[in-house]
């Protein structure tokens, strides 16, 4: 009778552990996709997408080899909606970056709490570290974020949060540490 019991209680846990395995196999994974670019594409492809209206400033990381662009609003002809700055990186003419730092008005409108929120439906539970929260494949990974932006307010130098999204090439940046 007791070894019944105890096979009874025994149950919920072995059937848990079997709906996580399950759940685990089924992860979604992370979309390479974000402000129309794909990860992988390269220079000449972002530049159909957002044709620049001024050269784009840039600057290197010597320590991962990856060139980073900072496309603002006003330096393309044509810019995502919503969206008030690019950070793009590409290693070896390859996009392997891409980071979408979001305007003041949808920023308040959606956080970077409440975006994690809806990436959680579709991703699961998101690691966090302080206010940083990601989501990562064996390829890809997706962070949510603020960053804090300088702004002019009444004369004075002030800063604002702004909500961001960055997704990236996970090898890229295991490989440099």
């Amino acid at each position: 009778m007791r070894s019944l019991l105890l096979a009874f209680l025994m149950l919920p846990a072995f059937s848990n552990d079997a709906a996580r395995a399950q759940e685990d196999e089924e992860t979604q994974p992370i979309q390479r996709y974000l402000v129309d670019l794909r990860l992988g594409d390269g220079l000449e492809e972002v530049r159909r997408v957002y044709p620049p209206a001024q050269d784009w400033p840039f600057r290197v990381d010597q320590r991962r080899d990856i060139t980073r662009y900072r496309v603002e609003k006003g330096l393309a002809k044509r810019f995502p909606r919503k969206v008030q700055i690019l950070h793009l990186g590409f290693r070896k003419g390859r996009l392997v970056e891409i980071q979408a730092v979001y305007d003041a008005k949808f920023s308040r409108e959606k956080t970077y709490e409440k975006l994690a929120g809806e990436f959680a439906l579709l991703y699961g539970e998101a690691s966090r570290s302080g206010d940083r929260f990601w989501w990562a494949d064996a390829v890809t990974v997706l962070r949510v974020f603020p960053v804090e932006l300088p702004v002019l307010k009444d004369g004075e130098k002030s800063a604002e949060w702004r909500t961001s999204v960055q997704i990236y090439r996970k090898d890229v940046f295991e490989s440099a540490d």
